[in-house]
């Protein structure tokens, strides 16, 4: 590699690192708000008694857990892709949480499925640390890990076909194409109903 060569390849590392720094920041500060917003109206619905309140602590543990679901899903996908070596540049401008590109055309079938297998396995992960960390005492709480365990389920009826379908020989794009269009809302409505059964049992 020529001189010119290895100071492009610095620059542009460098210019990654940069952009990671930043969504990371952007991310954690996302997840921190709605987990402390979330927490202050969890509380204020124990200490008050409130069905105002009840209300509001459900709504707020939805969205906190969409939010950190996603979070930790597109972080799963990313490590995975970096864990495997794969061409993976931090995105410019990421798309709600959106924060790199896979290259298709410069990667492996085993770097897909790295990148692949990372989401899902974040958000079980993230399933497990709430089902830890929560005492589960009130509504809004089991309603925190309903949201995750809807969410992971869901992640998994879409993604996991499409990793099983790669092991065996079928092209990245094409197989994503094509789970999409076959599945529509299905992994979506799977991921609500899982979800729901799992908030009525808990609380």
């Amino acid at each position: 590699m020529s001189e010119a060569e290895t100071t492009d390849v610095e620059a542009r590392k460098k210019r990654d690192n940069s952009r990671l720094r930043k969504i990371a920041i952007r991310h954690a500060a996302f997840a921190l708000a709605a987990f402390t917003i979330w927490g202050t109206s969890d509380s204020w619905a124990a200490q008050s008694g409130l069905f105002l309140a009840e209300m509001v602590s459900l709504i707020n543990a939805i969205f906190a857990g969409v939010i950190l679901a996603s979070i930790f899903h597109e972080w799963g996908h990313f490590t995975g892709a970096r864990i495997s070596g794969a061409v993976s540049p931090i995105a410019k401008e990421p798309v709600s949480f959106f924060m790199f590109n896979f290259k298709d055309e410069l990667n492996s079938r085993g770097q897909f499925l790295s990148m692949s297998v990372g989401g899902p396995f974040a958000n079980w992960g993230l399933f497990v640390l709430i089902f830890m960390l929560l005492p589960l005492n009130t509504w809004s709480q089991a309603m925190l890990l309903a949201t995750t365990f809807s969410i992971a389920v869901s992640v998994s009826v879409f993604e996991f076909p499409v990793i099983n379908a790669v092991m065996y020989g079928g092209k990245p794009a094409e197989t994503i194409n094509k789970r999409q269009r076959e599945s529509g809302n299905t992994p979506r409505t799977v991921g609500i109903i899982a979800g729901a059964a799992l908030w009525l049992l808990a609380i």
